[in-house]
């Protein structure tokens, strides 16, 4: 955030610091301090905010961001960005000698340095280097610059800590494939956390502090990104929807919607390509149910049939159920004469199309698509019902929105596609086993990977009708209906290759051309329930409390994190809740079973080199800890110099140096 012409309400500080300096310092980045009843651009929380609701503060419901201490501080102590070039790209690219690449970091203008221009460029040249030289001067020359600009140093040990029930609940992929976001409940914190993850580093690069949890045991989709990438969804607070800036620092949303019946369940909803606005299911006076609400509005209340409704209201589904469409449903209520009285429709699953005319979903067998606005049913089908366990199999929409598929029940069952625009079946049905269905796209051709159960392997089928079976020994956990987390496929983004997990802790990686072929096997953690494929080659495995970045082709592991440590007090050598020195907290976070250390909070300016761990253990703080650089990008701690202290007095000492 950018504070100069900003109008910021400061609010109390826990930290030793007294107010006249926060004052004085916001002043010289060029914000105005004013009053709540002033219209603030943001607020600036001493407390570390666990509520979207900050008592006594109006302005904060139309989306005023909100920035607890931490964050506060970090905008107080990193440097600022000036215009220009920071250097010649391709000069950079072509230094081959050690000393000609420092010779051009030396020169380079670090106040004009754009992360998003100039960071993967200067850090893929970097580690070209460090393969063929070892670490050199030029990594520390460019560390230190970074630093000097106001690179954070994080663990990936996200606050709140993970209690009981704080266990990875929900996950996605950017768009670009780039980034990963997870989200945690935190139940006994009463607040979750959504953090940001860097695919090609393996490493975390944001963390946001979510009020009441995100997500719900069991459910999906609670977690979406807006098509561009800039904007996150989130279900949170059991059953209410925000968005959020996910490469941010404001705690609450820039908007959010409570406008579910409030079951004991997340909502179901889809995030419009946008990002401003989402699908939300509801029941309403209408049959189509559910409504469009605003998130880029501050707060929306709508429980029309309790009179309760605040902020700007919803925009309903108006338009009937087509007849055609009501023979397949059927109604859902009799008259007294035995008569159809009521029709009605609910998305259990659903998704906005990416061009933003329609919604696609489903609800248990029946597939359907509704235009928008106005929410015209556009088609409903009757597809598949097949199941396994007791447990029905979801129906699958490709990834460009022009086919959906299920498979059907029976011995050994049939597979059937419609076409997602007319509802019309393409081709003919096919037989096929029950499974999980995973779309991925080859060029502008649909595939569609069926993960068999009982260790039944993956049936893939091309658009053009080629079909083959990979014998793979599939894991038990293939995410059937309400099976939360569990995805035991993914496409690599060309779809070339796909990788499954098996039923003894591996993911195997097929080469899907004219001969598959397994090309790797790759061990993962016990209980990983979840394969993802983002840019740059790398899989993210996933289990409840435990997370492993992998590059496909060759194995190396990017990061290997395990959650869930308590924090015992007899591990610790700094309290909970410290501070080191005037304007750092402590941020403690497990580096083994048996060992503890702490950063300062936020670890920018003076203490964004200061680390409290035992003596000897630099290496094992590379593999967890790294710079973060607009909160998008990871810089690893090696090219730089870790300023490594035994204790909590030797750490404010080296902040008066």
């Amino acid at each position: 955030m950018d504070l100069k012409g900003k109008k910021i309400y400061l609010s109390s500080t826990e930290a030793p610091v007294s107010r006249e300096e926060l004052e004085r310092r916001l002043a010289e980045l060029g914000a105005e301090v004013v009053e709540p009843d002033a219209a603030p651009d943001a607020v600036l929380a001493g407390e570390v905010v666990f509520s979207v609701r900050l008592p006594d503060l109006a302005e904060q419901k139309l989306g005023v961001p909100m920035l607890p201490e931490a964050e506060l501080y970090e905008l107080l102590l990193r440097g600022e960005q000036a215009d220009g070039s920071f250097a010649d790209h391709d000069a950079l690219a072509a230094a081959d000698d050690p000393a000609e690449l420092l010779g051009l970091l030396r020169e380079a203008a670090w106040a004009a340095f754009a992360p998003e221009r100039d960071l993967p460029s200067l850090r893929e040249k970097l580690a070209e280097l460090e393969r063929e030289h070892g670490i050199t001067p030029a990594h520390r020359l460019a560390t230190e610059r970074l630093v000097a600009l106001g690179a954070r140093l994080r663990h990936p040990h996200a606050h709140p800590a993970y209690e009981d029930g704080g266990g990875l609940l929900d996950f996605e992929l950017s768009p670009c494939g780039r980034h990963l976001a997870t989200g945690r409940w935190g139940e006994d914190a009463e607040a979750g956390t959504v953090q940001i993850w860097e695919m090609s580093t393996g490493r975390a690069v944001n963390e946001i502090v979510i009020d009441g949890g995100v997500g719900w045991l069991g459910d999906r989709d609670t977690v979406q990104w807006s098509a561009d990438g800039t904007r996150l969804a989130v279900g949170f607070c059991t059953n209410q929807v925000g968005v959020w800036d996910p490469f941010g620092q404001s705690v609450n949303p820039h908007g959010y919607a409570d406008v579910t019946d409030g079951n004991d369940s997340s909502a179901t909803f889809a995030l419009a390509p946008d990002g401003r606005r989402a699908y939300i299911s509801m029941r309403t006076s209408h049959e189509v149910m559910g409504c469009i609400a605003p998130l880029d509005r501050g707060e929306v209340v709508y429980a029309h049939q309790f009179q309760h409704v605040r902020g700007v209201q919803p925009e309903l589904l108006p338009e009937p159920i087509p007849a055609e469409a009501r023979r397949v449903l059927g109604p859902s209520q009799v008259g007294r004469g035995g008569e159809p009285d009521h029709y009605e429709w609910f998305f259990d699953r659903v998704r906005w199309s990416r061009d933003g005319t329609r919604l696609l979903g489903d609800d248990g067998p029946l597939a359907c698509v509704v235009d928008l606005p106005g929410g015209r049913m556009r088609w409903v089908a009757h597809i598949g019902d097949a199941g396994w366990n007791g447990l029905s199999t979801p129906l699958a929409w490709s990834p460009d929105d022009r086919l959906v598929a299920a498979v059907a029940s029976g011995e050994p069952g049939t597979l059937t596609v419609l076409d997602a625009r007319t509802g019309n079946q393409v081709g003919e049905s096919v037989e096929q086993v029950p499974g999980m269905l995973h779309w991925g796209m080859r060029g502008s051709a649909a595939r569609l990977a069926i993960v068999l159960p009982d260790g039944g392997g993956v049936d893939v089928h091309d658009e053009d009708g080629r079909r083959f079976h990979l014998d793979i020994d599939t894991t038990e956990q293939i995410g059937m209906h309400d099976a939360g987390p569990e995805r035991p496929w993914a496409w690599e983004p060309s779809g070339a290759h796909g990788a499954c997990l098996t039923a003894d802790e591996r993911v195997e990686v097929w080469s899907l051309g004219d001969e598959p072929a397994c090309v790797r096997s790759v061990e993962v953690p016990a209980e990983t329930t979840a394969v993802l494929w983002g840019a740059s080659g790398v899989l993210a495995v996933l289990g409840e409390y435990t997370l492993r970045f992998v590059r496909a082709r060759t194995g190396e592991v990017l990061g290997d994190f395990s959650f869930g440590q308590e924090s015992d007090e007899g591990l610790r050598s700094v309290e909970e809740g410290d501070f080191i020195g005037d304007m750092f907290q402590e941020d403690s976070f497990p580096l083994d079973e048996s060992t503890w250390c702490t950063i300062a909070k936020p670890a920018v300016g003076p203490a964004a080199s200061l680390v409290i761990a035992p003596e000897g253990r630099d290496a094992d703080l590379d593999a967890v800890l790294a710079w973060t650089v607009d909160r998008r990008f990871a810089w690893p701690v090696r090219w730089g110099v870790l300023d490594v202290v035994e204790d909590l007095e030797a750490a404010e000492a080296a902040l008066q140096r």
